[in-house]
Formats: C-alpha cells, sequence, structure tokens
C-alpha cells in the first residue's frame, strides 16, 4: 500500500509570509503600453545583391511583373535573381540623362516614366529599351518649365502630371509632346513632392507651401495651410505625401508636422504626432511615404522607421532596425512603399536598400521570445505548452520560468523561481507541461523536479525525488508529461524512469528500467507519451528505442532500430509521439524521420513500421513535434522548419524561417494542440501559434519572362520579350542557343521552380527544378515552339506560362534552289564526262606501250603498298580490340584474347591434377566495376561532360591498377578489370584501391564543373573451385562478376567478391544449385568496413545479412 505523498509546498501554505513571497514571484504584465506588435522579418536587397546604389527612393512593378528601383545613382531593373542598372551614358542620347531616380509611373501603353533630378522626364520604351528625353527649353514655352522632376501622376486620359522643384505643377500631353503649366498662387516659386488623383477627378498637390485641390475641369484651385490660430488646420505646409485610402479618408504626411488625417466635407485636419513619451504615437514627424495595402493596413513611413497605424485608435506600432536582429529593418529613413501584386510590401529606405515583408507570414503567428520577456534583455526558449479551459496558453521555457499568456487580451503572468522561496517555481529551466484532469496544470523541470499549479491561486506544490522514499518522484529531470485518458499523470525522468501519478491516493507508481526482469522499462530516459485507442501507453526513450505498456499485463514491450529490418523503428532515439483521429500512432525520431506504426498494441509482436524521410519529402529527419489537424494532415517540427504532410495523398509542404517561423530549429517536447485546433510549436527565437484552416496560400499565378538569350559563348542579354513578339531566329551556323527565364514572384524566388519544353523536338515535359536556363545544340532547320511554365514557393503553378517560337534557318546548301542547282550541275558534269570518254578513246593507242612501263612501275609500287596494307590491317585488328572512346581494351578483347588466358590455366590445372609440370600460370581475378549516379551527370551537363568524366575514371583506374593488368571499358559508365593474382588478398586490396580512388577524386567536366562519384565493384576469383578450373567457363565467371556488382550497388560505394568455393565440384557445367552454401566464402567491403560472409542462400548474397 503506498503512502499519501505530501508535496514540498505543503508545509509552506501553513506560512501566511511565505505565501505573500509567492504573490511576489508572479508578473502580470498588461498590453497597455503599447499596442501588440506582430513581429515582421524583413529580406533585405542591397549592393551586394546588385542594387546600384543604397539611397532608394521610388518603387514600382510594371505590368510584365518586372520590379523597378529608382535610386540616387540610377534606375534599376530586378527579376528576383538579378538587377539590371540603366544609368546616364556619354554620348549616348537613348540613355537616361541624370541617374537621380525621384519617381516612376507606367502608362496604359506599358511605356516607363521616370521622373529625375536634373535630367528632366524620361519615357522608357521597353521594346527598345531606350529612353526619351523631356527637357527644359528656355526658347520653347512648350516644354517642361524645369528639368528636377519631384513626382509624376498619370491620369485617366494618359496625360502626365509632374510636381517640379521650383516650378509648381506641369502636364505633358503625350500625343502632342507639349507641357502645360499651372500657376499655384499666382506665382511659379512652388516645389511640388507629392501628387494624387481623387475619385472624383481632382488633382491634390502636395508642396512646400502647403495642400492644394486643383479642379482639373474648371481650372480652380483651392489651398489647404497651417494656420497656428485653427486648431483643425493642417499642422505643416510641407507636404510630402497624399493617401486617400479605401474608405476615401485622405492621409496627408508632411516634413515635420507628422501625420494629418482630413475631412474631405469640412475641410479639417486631425493631427498625430510623435510624443517621446507615448510609444504608441507616431516614430518620428518627418513622414516620407503613407500606403494602404490590400488588407486596408494604413502603413506610416518616417525618418525613423516604419509605422502601423491603428485607426481605430489612433495609436502606432513601430517597426525600426535593431542592431544584430539580421531580420529587422535594414534602416529607418524610410522612403518610399509599394506593394506588389503577389502582396508583398516594398519598403525603400534613403541609406540601407530596399526591405521586402511577406503578410503572409503572420498567417503563422509568431511570437517573438522578446514579447514573452519579464525583462528587456531576456530571450526565452520556449520549451512546451499546455492550454487550460479559461483560454490561457502556458508557456515553458528553458531559463525564464513558466509563462501564462491569457490569449484573449495578451495579457502575461511570469512564474520564477526564487532560491529564497521554496513555494516559487523550483526551476526556471520548465521542459515539459500538461494538465490535469481537476485543472492543475503539471510543469517538469530540468532539475527541480514536478511542479504542480493551481492557476486560480498561484499556488505551487513540488514533488522531488527522494532516495529514501520508493513512493516519491523516481527523478528529478523530467522530460515529459503526459494525462492520460484515466486522470493519471505520466511522469518521464531523464534517468529515473517513469513515475505514474495518481490523484486519487496522491501517490506515485515507479516504473523503471532493469534489464534483468523480463517486461520492463527499456531505458530509464523517457522522452514522451502517448494513448492508443485501445488504452495502452507508448513510450519513447533517449537512445533506447519505443516502449509499449500493456496496462492489463503490467509489462512493456521494446521496440528498436534494426539495420537489417526495413520494417524496424528507423530510429533508438525518439522524440515526440502522437496518435491521430483514425488512431494511427506516429513516432517523430531523431534523425530516422517519421514512422507510422502499422499493427495493433494488442498484437505487439505484429507491430512494424513505416517510414518518412527527408528523400520522401520531409524538410529535416529531425521530428521535434507530431500534431495533427482537422483535415487529418499532419504538422511537424523539426530541427530544419516545419512540415505538414497529407497522409492520404502523399502530399509534402515545408515551411521556412521566410515564411515567418520563429527559427528553422524547433525545441523537443515544445508541440500542442489546444481544444479550438490552434498549433503551438516552440523553438529558440519564440514560438507560433496558427490554425491550419486559417493559413492562406498564395493563388496569384507567377508571370514568366524571357530575361536572356545567348548564343555560343555570348553573354549578352536579351531584351524583354515583347522584342521577340515574332520569336527567334537561328542561323543555320547556330550550334547552340541558351534561354533564360524568370518567374516574377518574389516571395522566395530562389524556390519558384520550372519545366519547359521545345515541341518539335521534346515528346515531354522537362522538369527543371529552380533552374531557369535551358540550352539547344545543333537544332535541325525547322520550326519550334519553347513553352515554359512555372511555380511559385507555394507550389502555384501558371500552366500557360509563356511560348516563344523558334525558327532554325536551313543551310544554303539544303535549300530547294540549292537543289536545283544540284540538277544543273549534275547534266553538266555528264556531258563533261561523255565528252571525256571519246577523248578518251582517241587517245588509248598512243598510250598502250606507256601504259606498258607504267605497269611494270606500278607492280613495283604494288608490292610495296601490300606491305603497308599488312601493316594497316594490323593497325584495324588492334582498333577492333579498343574501346574508341578511352582507348582502353573492349569487350571483344575479352572473349577473343583472355578466353586464351583461361584456357591456359584450365591446362596448368589438368596438367597439375596427373602430376605433370605445371608451368607459371597465374590465377586470375575478374572484377566489374560501375559508376554509381552517370546518368544524372550525363542529363545535367550533357554526354560531352560524361564523356570527360569517362577519360578521368580511366586514369583512375590505369593509375590503380598494375601495368599486367588489363583494364577494359564492358560499355557505358561499366569498366572490367582482369588481374593475375598469387593471393586472394591482392585481389581485396585491389578492390578497395579502386572503390576509394574514385569516391575520393574530384572530376572536371568539360565547362569546368567539378563533380564526385561512387563505384559499385563485384569481382570473382578463377578458379571458382579449388583445384577445378574447368567447372566455369569465361561466360560464368562474368555473368557471376556483374550479379556481384549489383548486390554492391544496393549499398552504394561498395564491393562484393567471391574468394572461391571449398568444394569440388565434378558436374560437367556450372550450376549454383550444386554448390553447397557453407562452401562459398564471400568478402564485402561498405564504406570502408570489411565484412566476411559464409552463409548465403544463393549466389547472390544480400549484404544488409553481413
Amino acid at each position: 500500500m503506498l503512502k499519501a505523498l505530501k508535496p514540498i509546498t505543503a508545509i509552506c501554505r501553513e506560512s501566511k509570509a511565505w505565501a505573500a513571497m509567492a504573490a511576489l514571484l508572479t508578473v502580470t504584465l498588461a498590453a497597455n503600453a503599447a499596442p501588440d506588435a506582430h513581429p515582421m522579418r524583413f529580406d533585405h536587397l542591397t549592393l551586394d545583391d546588385g542594387l546600384s546604389q543604397s539611397a532608394v527612393v521610388s518603387i514600382w512593378q510594371d505590368s510584365s511583373g518586372f520590379m523597378w528601383f529608382g535610386t540616387e545613382n540610377g534606375l534599376n531593373r530586378y527579376n528576383g535573381y538579378e538587377f539590371d542598372h540603366f544609368k546616364q551614358e556619354r554620348g549616348n542620347p537613348d540613355a537616361l540623362r541624370n541617374d537621380f531616380i525621384y519617381d516612376i509611373g507606367e502608362s496604359a501603353d506599358g511605356a516607363l516614366w521616370i521622373a529625375t533630378k536634373g535630367g528632366g522626364l524620361a519615357r522608357f520604351d521597353r521594346s527598345t529599351e531606350s529612353f526619351r528625353g523631356y527637357h527644359h527649353d528656355p526658347a520653347d514655352e512648350t516644354s517642361i518649365a524645369g528639368d528636377v522632376v519631384r513626382t509624376l501622376l498619370i491620369d485617366t486620359d494618359g496625360g502626365v502630371w509632374l510636381g517640379l522643384r521650383d516650378k509648381g505643377l506641369d502636364r505633358l500631353d503625350p500625343i502632342t509632346g507639349r507641357f502645360t503649366h499651372y500657376a499655384l498662387d499666382g506665382g511659379e516659386a512652388v516645389s511640388v513632392f507629392a501628387l494624387h488623383l481623387d475619385g472624383a477627378n481632382r488633382l491634390w498637390i502636395g508642396s512646400d507651401q502647403g495642400l492644394y485641390r486643383l479642379d482639373k475641369e474648371t481650372g480652380k484651385v483651392e489651398a489647404f495651410r497651417h494656420d497656428p490660430a485653427v486648431a483643425g488646420s493642417i499642422s505643416s505646409d510641407r507636404v510630402r505625401t497624399i493617401l486617400e485610402d479605401s474608405n476615401g479618408i485622405f492621409w496627408i504626411g508632411t516634413h515635420g508636422g507628422g501625420l494629418n488625417r482630413l475631412d474631405a466635407d469640412t475641410g479639417s485636419f486631425v493631427h498625430f504626432r510623435h510624443d517621446d513619451s507615448d510609444p504608441s504615437s507616431l516614430g518620428h514627424d518627418r513622414v516620407t511615404a503613407i500606403f494602404e495595402d490590400t488588407e486596408k493596413r494604413i502603413w506610416v513611413g518616417t525618418s525613423r522607421g516604419l509605422n502601423l497605424l491603428d485607426a481605430a485608435s489612433g495609436s502606432f506600432v513601430r517597426y525600426n532596425n535593431e542592431t544584430g536582429d539580421r531580420n529587422s529593418l535594414s534602416g529607418d529613413a524610410i522612403s518610399t512603399l509599394f506593394q506588389d501584386r503577389s502582396g508583398l510590401l516594398w519598403i525603400g529606405t534613403l541609406t540601407s536598400g530596399v526591405n521586402k515583408w511577406n503578410p503572409k507570414t503572420w498567417g503563422l503567428g509568431l511570437h517573438a521570445s522578446k514579447t514573452l520577456a519579464a525583462t528587456a534583455d531576456a530571450k526565452p526558449k520556449v520549451t512546451a505548452f499546455a492550454t487550460d479551459a479559461s483560454d490561457t496558453l502556458w508557456i515553458g521555457t528553458f531559463g525564464d520560468g513558466l509563462i501564462a499568456r491569457n490569449r484573449r487580451d495578451g495579457s502575461t503572468t511570469h512564474y520564477r523561481h526564487d532560491p529564497s522561496n521554496p513555494a516559487s517555481l523550483s526551476d526556471d529551466r520548465v521542459m515539459s507541461l500538461t494538465m490535469g484532469r481537476d485543472g492543475m496544470v503539471w510543469a517538469g523541470t530540468m532539475h527541480g523536479g514536478l511542479n504542480r499549479l493551481n492557476p486560480a491561486s498561484g499556488e505551487i506544490s513540488i514533488f522531488r525525488h527522494d532516495p529514501s522514499d520508493p513512493n516519491s518522484l523516481s527523478g528529478d529531470g523530467v522530460m515529459a508529461l503526459f494525462a492520460d485518458s484515466e486522470g493519471l499523470v505520466w511522469v518521464g525522468t531523464f534517468g529515473g524512469g517513469i513515475s505514474v501519478y495518481d490523484a486519487r491516493t496522491d501517490s506515485f507508481t515507479r516504473h523503471v528500467a532493469d534489464p534483468s526482469v523480463s517486461g520492463a522499462l527499456g531505458s530509464p530516459r523517457v522522452t514522451g507519451f502517448a494513448e492508443d485507442r485501445h488504452g495502452n501507453i507508448w513510450v519513447g526513450t533517449d537512445a533506447d528505442g519505443l516502449n509499449l505498456f500493456d496496462r492489463e499485463t503490467g509489462r512493456f514491450r521494446s521496440y528498436r532500430f534494426d539495420a537489417d529490418n526495413p520494417n524496424s523503428l528507423s530510429s533508438d532515439t525518439v522524440y515526440s509521439l502522437h496518435v491521430d483521429e483514425n488512431g494511427t500512432v506516429w513516432v517523430g525520431t531523431r534523425g530516422g524521420g517519421l514512422d507510422r506504426i502499422v499493427g495493433s498494441s494488442r498484437n505487439p509482436a505484429g507491430i512494424t513500421f513505416r517510414n518518412l524521410s527527408q528523400k520522401d519529402g520531409l524538410t529535416n529527419d529531425v521530428v521535434y513535434g507530431v500534431q495533427s489537424d482537422a483535415r487529418g494532415d499532419l504538422w511537424l517540427s523539426t530541427n530544419y522548419g516545419i512540415t505538414r504532410i497529407n497522409p492520404a495523398t502523399g502530399e509534402f509542404k515545408n515551411l521556412h524561417r521566410r515564411d515567418g517561423l520563429q527559427s528553422e530549429e524547433f525545441n523537443f517536447g515544445a508541440h500542442h494542440k489546444s481544444a479550438d485546433g490552434t498549433l503551438f510549436f516552440g523553438g529558440l527565437n519564440g514560438y507560433n501559434e496558427f490554425k491550419p484552416a486559417e493559413l492562406s496560400v498564395s493563388k496569384v499565378l507567377p508571370p514568366i519572362m524571357l530575361t536572356g538569350l545567348f548564343g555560343p559563348g555570348d553573354g549578352t542579354k536579351a531584351g524583354l520579350p515583347s522584342e521577340l513578339d515574332d520569336g527567334v531566329d537561328l542561323a543555320y551556323d547556330d550550334d547552340s542557343v541558351t534561354f533564360e527565364f524568370a518567374a516574377l514572384d518574389y516571395v522566395s524566388s530562389e524556390h519558384n521552380r520550372y519545366m519547359y519544353k521545345l515541341e518539335g523536338f521534346d515528346k515531354d515535359w522537362i522538369d527543371l527544378g529552380t533552374h531557369r536556363r535551358v540550352t539547344y545544340t545543333d537544332l535541325n532547320d525547322g520550326n519550334y515552339l519553347l513553352r515554359v511554365k512555372a511555380a511559385n514557393a507555394d507550389g502555384v503553378w501558371n500552366e500557360a506560362g509563356f511560348a516563344l517560337p523558334v525558327r532554325v534557318a536551313a543551310a544554303p546548301w539544303d535549300t530547294w534552289w540549292a537543289y536545283a542547282a544540284y540538277v544543273g550541275m549534275l547534266v553538266q558534269l555528264g556531258l563533261f564526262l561523255w565528252f571525256g570518254h571519246q577523248r578518251k578513246i582517241r587517245r588509248e593507242e598512243e598510250y598502250s606501250e606507256r601504259l606498258e612501263q607504267e605497269v611494270k612501275l606500278r607492280t613495283t609500287e604494288l608490292a610495296q603498298r601490300g606491305e603497308e596494307l599488312a601493316q594497316l590491317n594490323k593497325s584495324l585488328q588492334e582498333s577492333s580490340l579498343s574501346d574508341p572512346l578511352t582507348g582502353l581494351r573492349n569487350r571483344r578483347f575479352v572473349f577473343e584474347e583472355v578466353s586464351r588466358d583461361l584456357a591456359t590455366i584450365q591446362r596448368k590445372y589438368a596438367e597439375e591434377a596427373i602430376g605433370q609440370d605445371t608451368g607459371d600460370a597465374a590465377d586470375l581475378v575478374f572484377m566489374m566495376i560501375d559508376l554509381d549516379n552517370f546518368k544524372p551527370i550525363n542529363d545535367t551537363y550533357g554526354h560531352a561532360a560524361g564523356d570527360q568524366m569517362l577519360l578521368e575514371i580511366r586514369d583512375v583506374l590505369l593509375s590503380t591498377c598494375r601495368r599486367s593488368d588489363f583494364v577494359i571499358r564492358w560499355g557505358g559508365d561499366e569498366f572490367v578489370i582482369i588481374a593475375k593474382q598469387s593471393n586472394p588478398g591482392e585481389s581485396e586490396a585491389l578492390a578497395e584501391r579502386i572503390r576509394h580512388q574514385i569516391a575520393s577524386s574530384n572530376f572536371t567536366l568539360s565547362e569546368g564543373q567539378i563533380v564526385r562519384t561512387t563505384a559499385s565493384i563485384g569481382f570473382v576469383s578463377y578458379p571458382l573451385y579449388n583445384g577445378h578450373a574447368e567447372t566455369a567457363d569465361l561466360d560464368d565467371v562474368i555473368n557471376l562478376a556483374d550479379s556481384l556488382m549489383y548486390e554492391a550497388k544496393r549499398q552504394r560505394n561498395a564491393w562484393v567478391g567471391l574468394l572461391g568455393i571449398d568444394e569440388a565440384v565434378t558436374s560437367e557445367g556450372f550450376e549454383t544449385d550444386a554448390i553447397e552454401p557453407s562452401s562459398v566464402l564471400f568478402r564485402a567491403r561498405r564504406n570502408g568496413r570489411l565484412i566476411e560472409h559464409n552463409q548465403t542462400p544463393e549466389l547472390r548474397p544480400a549484404l544488409g545479412a553481413a
């Protein structure tokens, strides 16, 4: 009978003083100082990425999908991979006149309009990649009024409005090329910084002298200026940016006066200013950009960072550059804001390039460590979760104690260890959490035992290991907690096995690991629990496999990793266990991926495992946590991101830090699913909280554009595809052409995928993966159609893609008129030959005597020629026995020449058997070598590269073998070595040298690529039977070596050899069923490890059994 336990803190409850101190240990933080900031993770484009300059003043996405960045040193076009730069060029009238780009716009005809500082206005024609400039001409009153253009706007009629420095407002009529000047306040000394056309077709003008509204129909101008005596006037006359939001509200940004909201009906302004004492106020009063995104969020760029406006409360969330955080804003001097068609928000800065933010990352509910910290310098690492009925999320951290977060209002309560207070949390390293049936929170710590916390009172009871009390906790390091269906709390310790707490008796029952006891727990280090549909408990351990506890018998059964059994557990370290809605048990392992248990715990002997790993699509084989959603999809936290698996279809989706994860790396035990279906995964930098059903997937089809066209050795880029509307024409002697393309989806360009097909040449679509270049060589003349389709990082395919006609001209000698010429030449040739024949007959008599002399001379020459032909015949014979590529001996050489050596050996042993002189014929070893993964090299780099690699393999083999050995190219990527041996150990050594030399060599292909490969080797010593060479012929030996090579290939980078068969076989032929298995000696080496195996059911040994 177990006695009832008294938790350590039961003594402390009697002391009111201790209880008061315990209350002080909890720190409640309410979200009352500033709005709760969703963490934003920015990607950066800088000079290192190819940006021409760090001051990015304007951003635009054109109708084709390219991104454009205007900087203080040139115009940049970006395709997600690289930049094209456009700058001023001396002597080039088609280039920009000035490199300082203030603004970019696009007209309905696809032309880009560029506002410059000092170079006037430029129109970029994308079909010719040239600029047309509009410059001030003092002699032409219809020219632009000034060459410093601060902003531009294209109206519904195609007119281009320009805001000029010190010259007011101009409008260009693109058809006539004439400019109209608009005077503001009757003068020209006004600098215009912002333009906006509202829904009523009125033009709003932001200037250094206030805000203006121009009625385009009447020409009437209305001014809004700052008046210190009027509280509702605009806060400053230095207007820099204007936004009309989706609700029709106007927002005005000023230089020094903060942000203004205008009531267009009353003309009254509401001011939003920076307040040093209010962290929820505007970050700075110099407002440089205002933007409303597709989710109707209003973003405000200032000279001191980015601000997100909460329009309802008038408060702001600030985002700034943070030293040491590479994912924060690259700089605080915001210059411009833009959202592309896929939803990305682009932020230009004046000092630090471009920032890119994906709003979809907020869908993964990132809670950064700093938002959980009780102190400014703390960065809690999340190790465990639990949720209670009051919608409180309990978060275990490593070093920062236990955190209770109210999911409704975001307030947090911290429970920390206080060495002076035994009523506090026993250890700040909380490794596991679970909720008891009675609503109590159980917290396991690294060295402080087990804590039971009452959420209502904050009272903590502590259970520790007592060596003198067998009913105490079995160990103070609690790694796993689990509340089962019967209300028992299972406690997994690290070193003490399992303790099961029963609230009815207030006592623990221990299960300890004892190898001497049948049915005992298999390991003292417990990592996780799960209860299956039959009520049996699965137990994960560290390095000792998986255990199954049968409630009826009270016994454990252990399941371990077996390298020779593909249906065994994939790793002996189990990090997570999960039972899905269908009752399937899933096992997350360290290094083995995810296992699915096949079978029932009611028949434990029949349990097997099916594995999913990186080769199937997992992002990583270290699986820290497994949860399932309402659809039945599995979510796995790993050592490199999160994987979602649809078990029904086998579809995988991997998420990474770029998608909004707290880190690439998660923590063991830090995973949880709440009652409302929310998933939680924790790691080094906080945790993610999301409902899978609410995650959005991009449905925007990625546009695909041709970005380059290259001939042989030609690095010149083509322009945009508009140049190639009629397709590409190739000359007959263009022996190669390379097409480069890009999917213009910028969420994660490096993960965009491509497929292509050249109709008229390729039968099927070819998957390029993430590569975006394809090369064709030696195309026959004719018409082709290059089709390319692409998918973005979410796997959304643009099936239509783009199609480019490709025409290859026929060679001049292969055209119809060339063949007509050939016919004419043949007729002329026939006539010429006929007349020549007639002349020959007339000259025959006078040549007869001369011919007789020539015959004598010719006879002598023919004798000499006969000797030359004999020598040539010898050379031809030699060529027939050699491989034309490598110069090695070929297959014919083996059957014509080596067969003689076998006959010699057979005679040797026949003579030896009757006591005659045996001569000195040495035994042979036949070695079959096959390169691993040669086909992908051929497919990726071309046959020329494959041939180059075969030549280098030849050199390795020749340098490794002796001069007396035959090195033979058998065919394709197979080689044969036939070597003389004085003892079996020589053949093993030779096989290992060859395996090692190939595996450790770098092979340089034709274009400088470096590749590596391995080889699989099977060899057979001849004769097979001791003293009986006649029992196997050359075909038998070659076929057996080939079979052993394929056995080696199953293990990769290995060799398998048959050293001999001891028993004597007197049958007339070589029959495998006549061989006793015990007489066969196999030797094998796998990855440098030597294996001997003498028992095999057939001549194809299974290396896995070795």
